[in-house]
């Protein structure tokens, strides 16, 4: 039965979508909204202001060039302000200079107020900037006045042209901008309407885009969660989705890959722990019931599958134990030569003249690692090499020196193995044949020993092989110094 909120991630994603979406378009038409209907009589004021003093100090930079009238009429039209320059030896001052235009703007005719504003420049260090409500009837200074009928803003500076003191004297109009705003206010409107509508869209083209996608992939997703390993995750549009899509297909392989291996190692390990099991049951049986069988040869059999089922059972526990990092790393200095020649010579002795065993290298090396953990290493990978070694039956072992590094190779005369095989040769209870077979020595876990003890060891390790020639497993230590 399908679920009934299966659809619901959808929802949800359209849902956001068009929050996330309404919600942007709000800041923004909100910052519109209070920048041209809130602040946009003080932000056009600001504008103003700043510009009449930049032109101020830009006259009071050039006040002694040689067209400086040039320069006071062309700052007076690119501006919109009014210029006035005058004498201040004698009252009334005497007016030196005029822009023209702007004749509501002069004073010239208000000779009190050019006295006021001289006196409040002089007190303010010789500059000042005034701004006044407008009004025609204006007697004297007035204050600062942020009427919304207007203001005159008046930019004033006391300077010395060289020979006597001069008064330079700026003044523009700010007038409300009622019609402006209205106009705005109305475009805004539809600009509010036109981003809302907008938003919507898009959410809801952008949510199905999206969740299209999402959705296959949730449901075979579930199906992968229900073990059905052969799901193939597909979906184009997006390099987020496709990234997507690739790692759960790398991911369902895996997953494949892991219960096949599972259901192997149950199987294996089954069998290897049945066939002792079953043998000695089989022989004490035999001990009990029949008279005369109570001899060497059978407690040994006995013994042979005690100590083969405890191997098996160590084998478990090691590996478990690596895993979980129950187990440390003691490093010691020691030889690496002497340790696998000692355990050769121990495979040599067991084995007598059945094997043909060699160990070749130039000069004795020594490493700083795990003394006992590297001897389990080749242990097993002798062990391995002896039990793989087919008809030939030979075993060789090389010491190489590479730089700073020392390379251990264990080669064998055997089958080889397939190349499409050698990735998952290291997997616990991994078999190259189809087929379960016994190794003759060890319990088949030893080569997931190894990489797990090389891991701990930062090593490199790997193996070649070439089909009908051999096989050769290797691995890399850091050659001690002192």
């Amino acid at each position: 039965m399908k679920h009934p909120e299966s659809k619901k991630p959808s929802k949800r994603l359209r849902k956001k979508l068009l929050m996330y979406f309404l919600g942007f378009s709000a800041i923004i038409l909100g910052a519109l909204w209070l920048m041209q209907m809130v602040f946009l009589d003080d932000l056009y004021k600001a504008i103003r202001t700043v510009g009449i003093e930049k032109s101020a100090e830009y006259i009071c930079e050039n006040i002694n060039d040689g067209e400086i009238v040039a320069l006071l009429d062309e700052v007076a039209n690119q501006n919109d302000i009014r210029i006035e320059v005058y004498g201040t030896n004698a009252v009334p001052f005497t007016q030196i200079y005029s822009s023209v235009g702007n004749m509501d703007l002069s004073l010239e005719i208000l000779p009190h107020r050019l006295i006021s504003y001289y006196n409040e420049t002089c007190n303010q260090g010789g500059k000042a900037l005034f701004s006044e409500k407008i009004d025609s009837d204006f007697q004297g200074y007035l204050p600062k006045n942020e009427s919304q009928d207007g203001v005159d803003l008046t930019c004033v500076r006391l300077m010395s042209n060289g020979k006597s003191e001069i008064m330079l004297v700026l003044r523009t109009r700010v007038t409300p901008i009622e019609s402006t705003v209205t106009t705005m206010r109305f475009i805004l409107i539809i600009i509010t309407v036109l981003l809302v509508v907008l938003s919507v869209t898009m959410s809801v083209i952008l949510s199905w885009k999206l969740s299209k996608p999402l959705k296959d992939i949730n449901e075979k997703a579930k199906a992968l969660a229900g073990e059905d390993y052969s799901v193939t995750f597909e979906g184009r549009g997006y390099r987020e989705i496709e990234e997507l899509n690739a790692t759960l297909n790398v991911a369902a392989r895996e997953l494949g890959l892991a219960s096949k291996l599972r259901e192997e190692l149950i199987a294996n390990v089954s069998h290897d722990l049945r066939t002792p099991l079953t043998m000695i049951k089989g022989y004490a049986e035999v001990m009990r019931d029949i008279p005369g069988e109570m001899n060497e040869e059978n407690l040994q059999a006995i013994v042979d599958e005690s100590t083969r089922l405890s191997n098996l059972v160590n084998d478990l526990l090691d590996i478990s134990k690596l895993q979980s990092g129950a187990v440390p790393v003691e490093k010691s200095v020691f030889s690496l030569t002497d340790c696998a020649s000692d355990i050769l010579s121990r495979f040599a002795n067991l084995f007598q003249q059945q094997y043909t065993l060699s160990f070749d290298y130039q000069q004795s090396v020594s490493v700083y690692a795990d003394k006992k953990r590297i001897e389990q290493v080749l242990y097993n990978l002798i062990s391995n090499a002896v039990n793989y070694s087919g008809e030939k039956k030979i075993v060789k072992v090389t010491q190489r020196i590479m730089g700073d590094k020392v390379r251990l190779e264990v080669s064998d005369s055997g089958q080889g193995i397939e190349p499409e095989k050698l990735a998952h040769i290291w997997d616990r209870y991994y078999r190259v044949g189809s087929n379960h077979q016994r190794a003759v020595v060890g319990t088949g876990l030893g080569l997931s020993i190894v990489k797990e003890i090389l891991d701990k060891h930062n090593s490199h390790f790997g193996v070649t092989s070439q089909t009908g020639v051999g096989s050769t497993f290797w691995f890399d230590l850091d050659i001690y110094s002192e």
